[in-house]
């Protein structure tokens, strides 16, 4: 497969992974509790907006493009923070096979609600 020439030095964007360990309390409910991973360096790209209709309130939303150095411990169901935006990482993909890059489908919502 031949390699994709993306340029690291647009990875101007310091992230924080996190990842979801919920705090389960004695009534089998539980609280998330969002751990920090690691930081990394990534470029951020706005794809598309919409809005879903959530009890009749229609709550909008940003899907992005976030680009990194390849690693191995991001999963699906994690997300990416920058400064109080949390973007929710939807879908991996590495775009020439070769682990040196990774593409993020994220989804943003806004600063207001906890999903």
């Amino acid at each position: 497969m031949n390699l994709q020439f993306i340029d690291a030095g647009q990875f101007k964007t310091l992230l924080t992974l996190e990842e979801n360990r919920p705090l389960f309390d004695e009534t089998g409910g539980y609280q998330e509790q969002w751990t920090e991973i690691a930081t990394l360096w990534g470029r951020i790209e706005p794809k598309k907006t919409g809005s879903q209709n959530f009890a009749g309130q229609a709550i909008p939303h940003v899907t992005h493009l976030i680009t990194t150095r390849y690693r191995s411990d991001i999963a699906v169901s994690m997300r990416l923070t920058r400064a109080e935006r949390h973007f929710t990482v939807l879908g991996l993909h590495d775009p020439d096979e070769s682990q040196r890059y990774l593409i993020c489908s994220v989804r943003a919502f806004p600063d207001y609600l906890e999903i």
